[in-house]
């Protein structure tokens, strides 16, 4: 496993503390730190105040298309690349430049669970988020779009780079025609990006994509060269791995498995509740121990095995309340979970 990156608390400004943050640890303005585990969303992929992206911001932006050839090369095949200024923008100019090559107007999201896609007339774009999507599916998706003439939209907004060196697509070696992209590219900055063909990228309308800040893009040139020369997916993938294998122990031995569990791709564990009692009892014990978290656990290249250790323990000091707090709800069945926790901005 290699080492996670050791960032060294800020010093406390004059005049007193204030809040601030460094690598996967945040401090109040009483001066109390935290352990955060949800890391911007998921988007501070090296950790927060990463110094050497804040060192490019300092510099100012990089030369033009210094940041698009990075991320050009990160990802399969031979894409173009256009930024934005926000992640929002990005989705709403791929599904217009999808419906000005095909000139059609209809764009449907593909529901993983529901299955194969199918009875929709006019169709432009098909736009799947491929977090958690096993590879014979999303391969499925793309026979789809090609069977219906739809160009394949990756929403790449959460997994990025967290699940793979090259994103999902990567990871499941289906590519997409279009692919959009958020603020894990700069580090947790506002900014967004459309990559795909060049005939799709060039059918994108300029006015949809305002520029992005001279700070994001200086942020998105610096963490697209350190992702580039030491991915974080693979160091990711272990340790998240680690915690779900040891919490899944855990939640055996305390007898919650109709309560709670910890899925999804290990880069990103999420918590599934069965009653909404007992995920704020999940809320309030892990904040309690001095944990940020909001959702699914956002690991970073940040953290190691201290602070996942940490969370280990305090799931074994919270899970045993929880099978308390369950004998006081009635019966549940397995399957029952209901809350499935995303970061903020993605269904």
């Amino acid at each position: 496993m290699g080492r996670a990156a050791f960032i060294p608390a800020p010093p406390a400004p004059k005049g007193g503390p204030r809040p601030r943050a460094a690598g996967c640890r945040l401090w109040d303005s009483a001066g109390e730190m935290r352990i955060d585990f949800d890391m911007a969303g998921g988007s501070a992929l090296l950790g927060h105040a990463h110094p050497a992206v804040e060192a490019a911001i300092a510099d100012g932006a990089p030369a033009e298309g210094v940041a698009e050839a990075a991320l050009a090369g990160l990802l399969p095949g031979s894409v173009a690349v256009r930024f934005c200024a926000e992640e929002s923008q990005a989705l709403p100019a791929a599904i217009d430049a999808a419906r000005r090559a095909t000139g059609r107007r209809r764009a449907a999201v593909w529901d993983l669970a529901a299955g194969p896609f199918g009875g929709v007339d006019d169709l432009a774009a098909i736009v799947v988020d491929p977090l958690g999507a096993e590879p014979a599916c999303l391969a499925a998706v793309r026979r789809a779009a090609d069977l219906s003439g739809a160009v394949l939209i990756f929403d790449e907004g959460v997994s990025a780079f967290r699940v793979h060196e090259q994103g999902a697509q990567g990871l499941s070696g289906v590519s997409p025609d279009l692919a959009v992209f958020g603020s894990a590219l700069a580090n947790g900055r506002s900014i967004g990006a459309v990559c795909g063909r060049p005939d799709l990228i060039s059918a994108l309308d300029p006015e949809d994509l305002p520029a992005p800040s001279t700070p994001s893009l200086a942020a998105a040139g610096a963490t697209l060269r350190l992702l580039g020369a030491d991915p974080v997916a693979p160091r990711l993938r272990v340790l998240g791995a680690e915690l779900q294998a040891e919490v899944a122990r855990l939640a055996e031995a305390a007898a919650v498995g109709r309560l709670f569990a910890l899925v999804g791709d290990p880069s990103l564990p999420t918590p599934l509740f069965a009653r909404p009692q007992i995920e704020g009892l999940w809320l309030r014990g892990l904040a309690g121990r001095g944990f940020v978290v909001v959702g699914p656990h956002a690991l970073s290249a940040a953290h190691g095995e201290p602070e996942v250790a940490a969370l280990i323990a305090a799931y074994a000091a919270l899970l045993p309340k929880f099978a308390e707090e369950g004998r006081h709800l009635g019966p549940t069945r397995r399957g029952d979970f209901v809350y499935d926790v995303r970061p903020e901005g993605h269904a």
